[in-house]
């Protein structure tokens, strides 16, 4: 799991420079574009890593609308992992329709989620003082998050053509030895 969220993490923090170089701080439009990019990316890449199934991805729908308002709880400088994580754990406790294994991927991806947030937002300090800003820079995040559920919901039926489920097949290849070239598991 911590390989999971240094990963989605680094994803982040790519989106970030990527938007962000420059020797002044960016303007707002350039923050916002960077904070949703930010979030699209770190729920594909942990989609590309466990490949959920669309009744969690239904969930994490609810997950990111309970981050996009549970937002203005975490104080100023303070995590969004370590303040929304008990309210979305209690969440998707409650919920009966889901089973363990289900309710624990929902839980590894809130919390990819929330580590990248907090990641974006560490990596821009002129955030963290404004309010409003943060505001919006999260309200972006939290679009981007839908973005990639969305989108990864479009070709559940079809194993071969979304790029997260290319990479998750690509990922649960191993190296056979004999056949010195990385093989597929067998089904």
């Amino acid at each position: 799991m911590r390989k999971l969220i240094l990963m989605a993490a680094a994803a982040c923090a790519a989106a970030t420079t990527a938007f962000l170089t420059g020797c002044e701080p960016p303007n707002e439009t350039v923050l916002l574009a960077a904070a949703n990019t930010a979030g699209n990316l770190g729920l594909s890449a942990w989609f590309a890593i466990d490949d959920p199934d669309a009744e969690v991805k239904e969930v994490l729908k609810d997950v990111v609308t309970l981050v996009s308002d549970g937002a203005s709880q975490v104080s100023e400088g303070g995590s969004y992992l370590d303040a929304l994580t008990p309210a979305i754990q209690k969440f998707v406790a409650e919920n009966d329709k889901l089973n363990p294994s289900q309710k624990n991927l929902i839980n590894v991806g809130a919390s990819v989620m929330l580590s990248a947030l907090d990641t974006f937002i560490d990596a821009n300090p002129e955030v963290k003082t404004n309010a409003t800003l943060v505001s919006k820079v999260v309200a972006s995040f939290c679009k981007g998050c839908l973005t990639a559920i969305e989108r990864s919901n479009d070709c559940d039926n079809c194993k071969d053509c979304s790029p997260q489920k290319k990479a998750h097949r690509i990922m649960q290849m191993k190296y056979g030895v004999t056949a010195k070239a990385f093989i597929a598991p067998t089904e």
